[in-house]
């Protein structure tokens, strides 16, 4: 077989002279290339989508893959038309360097969306806080990070900035500490108001009894006594039980004759 192929290689060039064989080779080598190429990219998709890896990571690997075979058969189709390859490879190398530098912070950019999938810090859907920046993350790709904010705003943040700063997640964990500060006058009976706190966290459907919340006198203002109301929430009820403590705390303390201290100016005229 491999006399055959010989023979009939020969037979060829010299049918067509060195010239012609060498682009009737070439001609071949890019059609039969070709469908070696589709070939081998389906057969590694299919691979990569058995393999239990992330999506966005599969995808990547898809666009490495996809890269290099295509740099292959580039070199396979010079090397039939007879170009050096010494040549080639430094100009391909030239090239790559000019793009390399072109594309430096989005090469940044994807090796740090690597990163995000690897690292998992936060997935599609969490609650998270970044770069100032906070809200649901709806996409997460090799470049960037789009987080959706509370007021329907879609916010693209490339991955060097979400790595670069604090990342906050607010659905890692299942439940969260509810923090709360409310202010009464001067005067004001202060265990009657923690009693008042405590009932209201204690019987709120939201709130958890364990730990069970607590109420404090947390700092004599100038001209007001703040209590903080600690409550264990979990993370999904935390902004309705956040927003009806602050409804209902406002009738109570109307109801009991508590005054919330404003800002006021009190001027004497001297005659």
């Amino acid at each position: 077989m491999e006399n055959f192929l010989k023979n009939t290689m020969d037979t060829l060039k010299g049918f067509f002279g060195d010239a012609l064989f060498k682009i009737f080779t070439g001609l071949v080598a890019i059609v039969i290339g070709f469908f070696v190429v589709k070939l081998v990219k389906f057969v590694v998709r299919r691979l990569l989508l058995r393999l239990p890896i992330n999506t966005t990571v599969a995808k990547f690997l898809m666009s490495l893959f996809t890269a290099l075979i295509y740099v292959v058969y580039i070199l396979v189709v010079a090397d039939a038309f007879g170009i050096p390859m010494t040549g080639f490879l430094t100009l391909i190398g030239s090239i790559g360097v000019a793009i390399g530098l072109a594309l430096k912070d989005s090469l940044s950019n994807i090796a740090n969306g690597i990163m995000l999938v690897v690292m998992k810090p936060f997935k599609v859907g969490d609650y998270i806080s970044v770069n100032g920046v906070e809200g649901t993350a709806i996409s997460i790709n090799m470049v960037s990070t789009v987080i959706q904010t509370v007021d329907n705003k879609a916010i693209t943040i490339p991955n060097n900035e979400v790595l670069a700063d604090n990342i906050i997640n607010y659905n890692t964990m299942t439940t969260r500490r509810l923090d709360l500060i409310y202010s009464v006058a001067y005067g004001s009976d202060i265990d009657k108001v923690k009693e008042i706190l405590l009932d209201l966290a204690n019987n709120h459907p939201l709130s958890l009894k364990d730990p069970a919340p607590i109420c404090r006198l947390h700092v004599q203002n100038t001209s007001s006594l703040d209590f903080t109301l600690r409550i264990w929430v979990k993370s999904s009820d935390y902004w309705n039980l956040k927003w009806d403590l602050n409804e209902a705390v406002v009738k109570v303390f109307a109801e009991n004759n508590i005054e919330i201290p404003f800002a006021q100016l009190d001027v004497r005229m001297r005659g």
